[in-house]
C-alpha cells in the first residue's frame, strides 16, 4: 500500500473525483510504457506507471467511488489492475490494448473485455465476452448483471428497429418481429441489422 497515494498523483488530498482522474490520465499519458520504447529510462517510467495505477486504485477504493459494475482489483495482476483503472477513467481503447497483453483469460478478463467493448461501441463482442464471463463463472453475480444488461439494451434497439415487436399480436417469446423479422439470438440479429444498414452507406457496430 502506498503511503500517500495523493502525493503520487501530485493532487491535494481535498480533489474532487473528476480532478483526481484526471491527474491520473494525464500522469497514465506521460509514463506509459509505449513512450519508452527504446529508452534508457524505460525501467523507471514502467515503476511510475505502475505507481500510478496503484496509488489511483487505492484513492478511488478509499472513496467508494468505483466504476458502476466493476468492483475493486485489489487481488488482481498488475496489468489487470491496470485495466480496472482504464474502464475507471473511461479509457476503454487503453484497457482493450493491456487486455490484449495479458494471456490468461479468466472470466474476470473477459468481464472486463466485455466492459471495454461495450463502452467502445462494440457491441456484439462485448455480448460475446460477457456471455463467455458467465459460462467460466456461472455463480458471479457481477457478470450475469452485467449480461442482462446488455441483453435488455440489445432488446430496446430491436422495439425501436420494428416498431415495438414485443406487443405486435400479442406478443412473441420467441423474439420473432414484425412479419417475422427477429431470429431471437442477439448476436444474430445485430449482426444482420449491421449488415443491412452497411448496404446503405451506415455502420451500427463498427467492430463487423
Amino acid at each position: 500500500m502506498i503511503t500517500n497515494p495523493y502525493k503520487v498523483l501530485e493532487v491535494s488530498t481535498n480533489a474532487s473525483n473528476e480532478e483526481i482522474k484526471k491527474a491520473y490520465r494525464e500522469l497514465s499519458r506521460k509514463y506509459h510504457p509505449d513512450s519508452y520504447v527504446n529508452n534508457p529510462l524505460s525501467g523507471l517510467a514502467e515503476e511510475k506507471f505502475k505507481e500510478v495505477q496503484e496509488a489511483y486504485s487505492q484513492i478511488m477504493q478509499e472513496r467508494e467511488n468505483g466504476y458502476s459494475g466493476v468492483n475493486n482489483a485489489s487481488d488482481e495482476s498488475d496489468e489487470m489492475r491496470m485495466v480496472f483503472n482504464y474502464i475507471n477513467s473511461g479509457n476503454y481503447v487503453e484497457a482493450l490494448k493491456t487486455l490484449a497483453r495479458i494471456p490468461l483469460r479468466s472470466g474476470r478478463w473477459y468481464y472486463y473485455s466485455a466492459v471495454a467493448n461495450a463502452g467502445v461501441g462494440n457491441n456484439v463482442m462485448a455480448f460475446d465476452h460477457a456471455r463467455q464471463a458467465v459460462n467460466m463463472e456461472p455463480n458471479n453475480q457481477e457478470y450475469k448483471d452485467f449480461l442482462n444488461h446488455l441483453q435488455s439494451q440489445g432488446q430496446r434497439y430491436q422495439d425501436n428497429r420494428y416498431g415495438g415487436y414485443g406487443s405486435y399480436g400479442g406478443g412473441n417469446a420467441g423474439g420473432y418481429g414484425r412479419g417475422g423479422l427477429g431470429t431471437g439470438n442477439l448476436c444474430c440479429d445485430l449482426w444482420c441489422a449491421d449488415s443491412c444498414c452497411e448496404c446503405m452507406g451506415g455502420d451500427i457496430i463498427p467492430c463487423i
